[in-house]
Order: C-alpha cells, then structure tokens, then sequence
C-alpha cells in the first residue's frame, strides 16, 4: 500500500480545522450577543486560528 503523501495529509487536517474554526467563531460571535459574554470561545477561536495558520505554513512549505 502506498503512503499518502505529507500534503495530502495537510490538506486534510486543514479542511477539519477550518469547519472547526468556523464552528468556534460562529460560538463566539453567539457569545458575544449573550447578556454576559465569556472568554473561552474567544480563547477556543483564538486556539484554532493559531493551529490553522501553522498548518497553513507547513503545507505552504510542502509545496513543489
């Protein structure tokens, strides 16, 4: 069986952690239209922005 390429691998992790960011900053903005906000669906957007743009950079690196 052959392996799956690096980016391939990338591009998937990328598709699963932008349907989760997506999830996280529609949570978010809902929190922030609550009559007490809180920080931790900020945090948790904040969270996975960061793992989005670092695989973001790792598969940018892969590229030929």
């Amino acid at each position: 069986m052959r392996r799956v390429p690096r980016q391939q691998r990338l591009e998937m992790l990328l598709g699963f952690l932008t349907v989760f960011t997506v999830m996280a900053l529609i949570g978010a903005v809902a929190e922030l239209r609550s009559p007490a906000p809180g920080i931790v669906p900020a945090l948790v957007l904040l969270g996975f922005a960061i793992a989005w743009g670092f695989a973001f950079r790792a598969w940018r690196r892969t590229r030929p």
